[in-house]
């Protein structure tokens, strides 16, 4: 397994388990993605994904900022997936030790994930890598329903 940089013929891949997790067109489109793509390349973003003989298997966007309250910086991870036909075989822990590695060499002192609720399972792989659930996550919407 090879974990990289995401390039833009990786788009539909990635739309494709953008669609695993349940996002819709344009999110799960692939021109929506590799304008995604081109987006995570600038400065303070990254987009890996692991790739295997049959292509892409998952892939773990991230961004890291300074944060008002406290020194260094801090990282998020903003989507992570793995293929559903290849999960708890890996490549999710290799991802993240990636990151890991990556966001520490940026200056990171942390990094932080938010989950759906109705995604039970991946609460569980989150609190077995070692994350505590230390807050809630509050959304206001700023546009009108469609």
């Amino acid at each position: 397994m090879i974990i990289r940089q995401a390039i833009a013929s990786d788009a539909a891949a990635i739309g494709t388990l953008l669609a695993q997790l349940g996002y819709p067109p344009p999110e799960s489109n692939p021109e929506f993605v590799k304008e995604k793509i081109e987006y995570y390349s600038r400065p303070f973003f990254q987009l890996l994904v692991a790739e295997e003989n049959q292509g892409v298997s998952g892939f773990i966007s991230l961004h890291w900022f300074e944060v008002f309250h406290s020194p260094g910086m801090l990282a998020r991870i903003t989507a992570f997936c793995v293929n559903e036909q290849l999960r708890s075989t890996g490549i999710g822990h290799h991802l993240l030790e990636t990151s890991y590695k990556f966001l520490s060499e940026q200056g990171c002192h942390a990094v932080e994930v938010t989950s759906n609720m109705r995604r039970s399972r991946t609460h569980e792989f989150y609190l077995k890598k070692g994350f505590l659930e230390t807050s809630r996550r509050f959304i206001k919407s700023l546009t009108p329903p469609a």
